[in-house]
């Protein structure tokens, strides 16, 4: 069942002050949606499945049927109680009808379209909203925005608090998202420690805006764990309709793409989407470097010149090839100060007509500080500190 029609159908049931209005406005629905409608308001009415095909018959009839009882009786009859006795007594659909409170399907549907934990949409129902936003996007010639936002080093908040603590961490940033979003906004958590948000009526320029301030609403939170404070920044990417793409798919694939240029550049930013086939934000750089296989306790160091720098990992060029998957240790001098370390994988050789390699190391951060760790071990021992 479309989950945005089922809610709306049901607000139509609980917050409709007559029949005759209630009747009116699925109608007006009917006239958009189709048959669906009603099939949709049986469903939730009455719990029973009614083909598509016959449902706007059988809410014809279920109609009539009321007011051929109003008729008969001289007074006004409910739908609830008119179409209870039509389904049950000239229909074979409901054989044993039950009384239920109303709260009783809005729990239900609360459960069915929510996430649990943050209160936000779930995924499931923003799929379908997006695809229906797509839709009149494209009738209206409307603007919208996508924007993706994941929050930084969730998994070293886990690592550090526990799991309880990230739950809470993804509460509090679930409220500050719903409290800083348009009603006509929607919000849901995508999965794991990623949110999407759809911004109805607004440009890449707005949207921006809007990203700003929630993250800086999120920077400024203090989430309180067990007597322990945590805080906690995002990262976020915008791409926007029809600006970026009309394309559905892409247009998704393009803000979740814009969040790895935040995370790429420092991490508690927002980006927009650019047309750029790496991931990460990458800084030329000509200096001279060291390399060593860590696998090996006494393998070769190489000398070689980097290239390109992320925070993803190096890219420089080598006058020997170097194994993929190999662990590396590469020392970048820097201007002022300490050479910069950065350890992690080989993950590309691609050879050149000058004898030269181009290799390329993802950084892995575990492996620096497993290391870094190692190392003030190994200084607290020498020095007998405890």
């Amino acid at each position: 069942m479309d989950q945005t029609l089922k809610q709306q159908v049901l607000g139509y049931i609980l917050e409709t002050g007559s029949d005759e209005t209630l009747t009116r406005k699925l109608h007006e629905l009917h006239t958009v949606k189709g048959a669906a409608v009603y099939q949709t308001f049986f469903k939730l009415l009455a719990g029973i499945d009614i083909p598509l095909e016959t449902s706007e018959e059988q809410w014809d009839k279920a109609l009539k049927h009321r007011l051929e009882m109003m008729q008969l009786m001289g007074r006004n009859i409910d739908m609830t109680t008119a179409l209870s006795d039509y389904l049950q007594n000239a229909t074979i659909f409901l054989n044993h009808p039950r009384l239920v409170e109303a709260s009783y399907y809005e729990n239900v549907l609360h459960e069915t379209i929510h996430d649990k934990l943050t209160g936000l949409f779930n995924r499931p129902y923003f799929d379908e909203a997006y695809s229906q936003q797509i839709s009149l996007a494209k009738r209206y010639y409307d603007d919208f925005a996508i924007l993706f936002l994941d929050i930084d080093n969730f998994k070293d908040i886990n690592d550090t608090y526990g799991h309880a603590a990230g739950d809470e961490a993804l509460r509090q940033i679930g409220e500050i998202i719903n409290q800083q979003k348009r009603d006509s906004d929607i919000a849901a958590r995508y999965g794991g420690e990623e949110f999407v948000l759809l911004l109805t009526h607004t440009d890449n320029i707005s949207g921006f805006i809007f990203a700003e301030r929630l993250r800086l609403a999120v920077e400024n939170l203090k989430i309180y764990y067990h007597d322990q404070c945590m805080k906690v920044t995002i990262s976020g990417g915008i791409a926007s309709f029809p600006f970026n793409s009309e394309n559905p798919e892409q247009l998704l694939q393009m803000a979740d793409n814009a969040v790895y240029f935040s995370k790429g550049a420092g991490k508690n930013r927002i980006s927009h989407f650019k047309k750029e086939k790496r991931r990460y934000l990458r800084v030329k750089i000509h200096q001279p470097i060291l390399a060593k296989e860590l696998d090996f306790s006494n393998s070769e160091t190489f000398s070689g010149t980097s290239k390109d720098i992320c925070v993803g990992g190096i890219l420089f060029e080598n006058d020997a090839p170097l194994p993929l998957g190999a662990l590396i240790k590469v020392k970048v001098p820097v201007s002022e100060g300490p050479p910069m370390i950065l350890i992690g994988t080989v993950v590309r050789v691609e050879s050149h007509e000058n004898g030269q390699y181009d290799i390329g190391m993802t950084t892995s951060f575990k492996e620096m500080d497993k290391i870094a760790n190692n190392e003030i071990g190994s200084i607290l021992r020498s020095e007998n500190l405890p």
